[in-house]
């Protein structure tokens, strides 16, 4: 037993001794490791500031990325748009100078035919001046001739003059050789007659071109009426040689039906009677000239009568009632002048607004379809539209700026008017 508590009571000293030797050592080991753990704390943050700069900036440069990327395919989509419109350009660049090209060649050919027209015009015009001054000189010799012919005393001869033998006109004494003129015993005309003729010629010319090419009346005919004239006119020609054809065009077999033939019959029948009651007096069963004559005009003199009696009897009516005393019962008091209303200025003010915002809509409505019609009119080949109901929108539009206009006119003098009055 006392070993057993010796060796017990060593054990517990030792183990006594053996802690106190290793606090010491544990408390600085607390204290080492405390300090390298701050350290190792403060690094740490470091490291992470760094790592998450260094994540931003690589945020930034895959935005950065990104951006240029989409920069890119929205350059490549506008160069692409603007390749296909700048192509859309082009072509429609081509087909107005195709088109124009082609006005202009219908135009040439209009100006030759009109110019092969006017020498034409010219040279019969010159064709008949020319024989007019044949005529004119004729008649001068044959009033000449008259004269002569009529200072010559009765029972006096006058002079014989040899003649020279007549001969017959043979084929060989006419024939003339080429580039040769026959010696001409007329007279030529006067130069002042012909050169009147032809200005008067001249300007009836100029005018009947005026009234057919000038459209607006100002005294010049452009490119533009001309076309318009031309292509309204081939437009008339084609309608007529449309409805020739169509006239032209075999009509429709009448219908087989036994009962219409026979009620188309009956009423050519029942016309005929009915023409023939009333033209044939003489029951002939034939219609002259004489009798038709007769029955219109007693006809006519029947409805004059029956006129004349009417407004006879209109007459002595009108003349009875005049000559009638007027009753006590129909005299009325003499009508009484009514006070002039008076109006607001604000209701002269609204409407004179109502007029410009009228006036307004009206001008614009007026701008567009006059452009319509000049851009219509200049390249018709292309556009292809109806020229005519154009031509009407902006005839009507413009009638209704005018209209407008003069409401806006009315009223702004009505609402000054009323105005001024106020102030005085």
């Amino acid at each position: 037993m006392k070993t057993l508590s010796k060796f017990r009571y060593l054990t517990g000293l030792i183990a006594f001794a053996f802690i106190l030797l290793a606090n010491p050592a544990n408390a600085t080991d607390r204290k080492s490791s405390s300090h390298n753990k701050k350290a190792s704390s403060s690094e740490d943050k470091r490291v992470q500031d760094y790592k998450r700069k260094i994540a931003d900036i690589n945020q930034r440069v895959a935005a950065a990325q990104k951006a240029l990327e989409q920069a890119a395919a929205d350059y490549k989509a506008q160069v692409a748009r603007k390749e296909k419109e700048l192509k859309g350009l082009s072509d429609q660049y081509r087909e107005k100078a195709a088109s124009t090209k082609k006005v202009v060649g219908e135009l040439r050919e209009d100006q030759a035919e009109l110019a092969t027209a006017l020498r034409k015009y010219q040279a019969g015009l010159k064709e008949k001046q020319v024989a007019e001054a044949k005529r004119q000189q004729e008649d001068t010799k044959k009033n000449a001739m008259g004269a002569k012919k009529q200072s010559v005393k009765p029972g006096t001869k006058k002079p014989a003059h040899k003649k020279p033998s007549a001969k017959k006109p043979d084929s060989k004494s006419n024939y003339t050789k080429p580039g040769t003129r026959k010696p001409s015993t007329k007279k030529p005309t006067p130069k002042g007659k012909i050169s009147g003729d032809l200005s008067n010629k001249a300007a009836n010319a100029r005018k009947k071109f005026l009234q057919r090419f000038d459209a607006n009346r100002d005294g010049k005919v452009t490119k533009e009426e001309s076309k318009a004239v031309l292509a309204a006119e081939a437009k008339r020609r084609d309608a007529a040689r449309k409805k020739e054809e169509a006239r032209r065009k075999p009509q429709p077999k009448r219908s087989l039906d036994p009962k219409a033939r026979e009620e188309i019959k009956k009423k050519a029948e029942e016309s005929r009677r009915a023409h023939l009651k009333r033209f044939d007096t003489n029951r002939d069963g034939k219609v002259t000239k004489e009798e038709a004559k007769a029955v219109l005009t007693a006809e006519a003199n029947r409805r004059d009568a029956a006129r004349k009696k009417a407004s006879d009897s209109k007459r002595k009516s009108n003349q009875d009632a005049r000559k009638k005393p007027a009753s006590k019962k129909s005299t009325k008091p003499a009508p009484t002048k009514q006070p002039q209303k008076k109006v607001s200025l604000d209701h002269l003010r609204a409407n004179y607004l109502r007029a410009q915002k009228s006036d307004d809509s009206a001008k614009r409505l007026y701008a567009n379809a006059k452009r319509a019609y000049d851009e219509a009119r200049g390249n018709k080949k292309t556009y292809k539209v109806n020229l005519e109901r154009l031509e009407k929108n902006y005839e009507r539009a413009k009638k209704n700026a005018y209209t407008a206009g003069r409401v806006l006119v009315t009223a702004k003098r009505a609402y000054e008017y009323a105005r001024q009055k106020q102030r005085r």
